[in-house]
C-alpha cells in the first residue's frame, strides 16, 4: 500500500515539473478548465443539487472572466449567478488530493466528493478513494498549500 502512495507520489511530483517546464502554472488562472470549458464543460450546480457530475448544455453558458460555464438548465445557471461561489469547486477544480501535496493536477468531473456543501474534485476515482481516506486532514492541508498559490 504504500509503495502504491509513494508511487503516486512520485508521478504527480513528475508532472508537476513537467507542467512547470513547459510554462503551464496558475498564471492568475484559477479554475481548470480545457477546450470543453471549465469543469470540462459540467454543470457546477447539479453537484449540489443532483449529487452527480451533469454535462452543461451551451443554450445555458455563462462566460465569465475565469473562462464560460456550462449548466444544464436556466434555474442552475440563475442560482450560480446569485452566488457563484458557493457552487465553485474547491481548489479551482484542481485535483484535491495532489493539492495536499502542493501540485496542481487537472480534475476528472466524476471523481467528485461533497463536504460541508463544499465541491472537492480529484484526478480520478481511484485518487479519490485515497483522499476519502482522510478527507478532513487532507483538506487541512490542501488549504493551505491552495492559499499559498494564491
Amino acid at each position: 500500500m504504500k509503495t502504491k502512495a509513494i508511487l503516486f507520489l512520485k508521478i504527480n511530483i513528475i508532472i508537476g515539473l513537467v507542467l512547470a517546464v513547459l510554462g503551464c502554472s496558475l498564471n492568475g488562472k484559477k479554475i481548470y478548465q480545457n477546450e470543453k470549458g471549465l469543469l470540462e464543460g459540467y454543470d457546477p450546480v447539479a453537484y449540489f443539487l443532483e449529487n452527480q457530475a451533469v454535462a452543461g448544455d451551451k443554450q445555458f453558458s455563462l462566460v465569465s472572466e475565469e473562462g464560460t460555464w456550462y449548466f444544464s438548465s436556466a434555474d442552475n445557471k440563475q442560482l450560480f449567478t446569485q452566488n457563484p461561489d458557493q457552487y465553485k469547486p474547491q481548489y479551482g477544480g484542481y485535483c484535491a488530493y495532489a493539492m495536499t501535496y502542493g501540485l496542481v493536477v487537472s480534475s476528472d468531473p466524476h471523481a467528485f466528493s461533497m463536504v460541508n456543501d463544499k465541491l472537492y474534485l480529484n484526478y480520478s476515482l481511484s485518487v479519490r478513494e485515497k483522499w476519502l481516506k482522510k478527507t478532513e486532514q487532507y483538506i487541512v492541508e490542501a488549504d493551505n498549500n491552495w492559499n499559498k498559490k494564491q
